[in-house]
């Protein structure tokens, strides 16, 4: 095998990372979950939080996991106050928002890392017309094996959530970290529907992205071929 083509297969062991992580960024904002919260089949807080409430703590836990500027984060999740003046969170809550924190923004910046190694790779392709047909191989397959691993995530999801849901928080997660009651925070904030509705929007927009790249890889492979069929080139 060539040297080259080692970028090809590399591009499709990571292109499945990339699409999900992107459309897991697309679901997990502020907006999402403001939309989320105003369903008329949420279900509301058994404890007491009101939308406003819901929103507010919300959004700012939301930002807390994503945002990449904050100076002190911790000490700005720690502050959090609900309107009696107690702590949002407890410690347990606390420490999982922190491991959730670093897990989000680490798959973040290895999803940027492999972005740019696609970049490099098309760029070094445009130097090398003749590897562009192992390029859109590369891709053709990352995107099927994309589709293959969202139809299994889709099966998770329809057959069995909570093990699913389990097993996803297993991979990142120490054991029983992210267990909490009912009337923790946490989960009065983040009830199941609103994991279920935003696993489901994320495999939904990673199908798609992954068969549109699918359909452009043999498309543009079908009429790569027929232009070297004229001039009679041969890769």
């Amino acid at each position: 095998m060539k040297g080259r083509y080692i970028f090809f297969a590399v591009i499709t062991i990571i292109l499945p990372f990339v699409l999900a992580m992107g459309s897991v960024m697309l679901v997990f904002t502020p907006e999402f979950l403001q939309f989320e919260y105003r369903q008329p089949d949420f279900p509301e807080d058994p404890f007491g939080f009101t939308l406003e409430e819901r929103m507010e703590y919300g959004t700012a836990s939301v930002d807390y996991i994503t945002g990449i500027l904050n100076r002190d984060p911790d000490a700005l999740l720690e502050s959090l106050k609900m309107k009696d003046g107690s702590p949002l969170y407890n410690e347990r809550e606390l420490s999982h928002m922190k491991d959730v924190r670093i897990v989000f923004q680490g798959c973040r910046a290895v999803m940027a890392a492999m972005i740019v190694f696609i970049i490099l790779t098309i760029w070094l392709v445009s130097k090398r017309p003749d590897s562009l047909m192992g390029l859109l191989h590369g891709i053709g397959r990352g995107s099927a094996l994309t589709l293959i691993l969202i139809a299994a995530v889709g099966i998770g999801i329809v057959t069995g959530f909570d093990a699913f849901f389990d097993s996803f928080h297993q991979l990142f997660f120490n054991d029983g970290t992210w267990l909490f009651y009912e009337s923790d925070s946490l989960i009065r904030l983040f009830p199941e529907k609103l994991w279920v509705d935003g696993f489901s929007l994320a495999a939904i927009f990673t199908g798609l992205m992954a068969f549109l790249l699918l359909l452009v890889s043999i498309l543009a492979g079908k009429k790569v071929k027929i232009i070297q069929k004229k001039t009679g080139y041969r890769e």
